[in-house]
């Protein structure tokens, strides 16, 4: 498996990105990502970047606001990832997270579905000319996300095998997908040909690597079996200091 890339928002929260970003290179890291990008100043950013030698392997590309799950949002949708798609040539990054939303309880879950459908295949057509992949990410509905549309794995699997399309792969959180599969262990391999990317966090708690009860060694062998060798994102709720908690993820995730 591939670099292990700190999300800043889930590591630093509320602490600048120079100083998050000078700490990842001093640690060694090569590589983050983060979550919205519109409260951060890119050129500052993609400055920081350059002078420390981090790349951005990804954000989001959407958010929860612009949900694909009705037509009449997907106008709101499409227009913040063509401003997404921008930052992403500015600071070289190829994978952008698409959330697909919560389920509205007034229309149909088959409705949803195809307008999910549709609204992903309209996005990768804006993504896949520019050389950036969509990542459709589901979430447990059992303890963070309760009302999340997309919460396992299968219906990931086939909401993608229903889009078709080459510029949209599967983001595979372990942390929420553990919680909602009993046996995800076995799941893995299978799932891992379309998983473009990958998110590691413990359970439960979210804590980083090492701090719950994933046994890692076994989620990474199965990931790999699969052929995955893409990065490991490490979007986790530390749960001693962060260069602590950095060094424990490296260890149990690299050792």
């Amino acid at each position: 498996v591939g670099e292990l890339c700190p999300c800043l928002d889930a590591l630093f929260a509320g602490r600048p990105a120079d100083a998050a970003l000078s700490l990842l290179a001093e640690e060694g890291f090569r590589a983050v990502e983060f979550w919205d990008w519109r409260e951060r100043d890119i050129d500052l950013l993609a400055r920081q970047l350059a002078r420390l030698e981090l790349s951005v392997v990804a954000f989001s590309g959407t958010t929860f606001d612009e949900p694909l799950l009705d037509p009449a949002g997907h106008a709101a949708a499409l227009a913040h990832l063509r401003r997404s798609l921008e930052v992403a040539a500015r600071l070289g990054t190829r994978r952008l997270v698409v959330h697909v939303g919560y389920a509205p309880s007034h229309r149909p879950r088959r409705a949803q579905w195809e307008a999910a459908v549709a609204g992903l295949r309209q996005a990768a057509d804006l993504a896949g000319p520019a050389g950036v992949t969509l990542m459709v990410e589901p979430l447990n509905s059992l303890v963070d996300h309760p009302g999340y549309f997309l919460d396992t794995l299968p219906d990931a699997l086939a909401l993608l095998e229903d889009v078709g399309h080459p510029a949209v792969g599967l983001l595979l959180d372990v942390y929420h997908m553990w919680i909602m599969h009993d046996d995800l262990l076995e799941r893995l391999e299978a799932a891992a040909p379309r998983t473009v990317h990958v998110h590691v966090a413990d359970v439960p708690g979210r804590g980083e690597p090492g701090s719950g009860v994933i046994p890692w060694r076994a989620v990474l062998d199965r990931l790999q079996a699969g052929g995955y060798r893409g990065a490991l994102g490490l979007e986790c709720w530390p749960t001693t200091d962060v260069v602590t908690a950095l060094r424990r993820s490296r260890e149990v995730l690299e050792g």
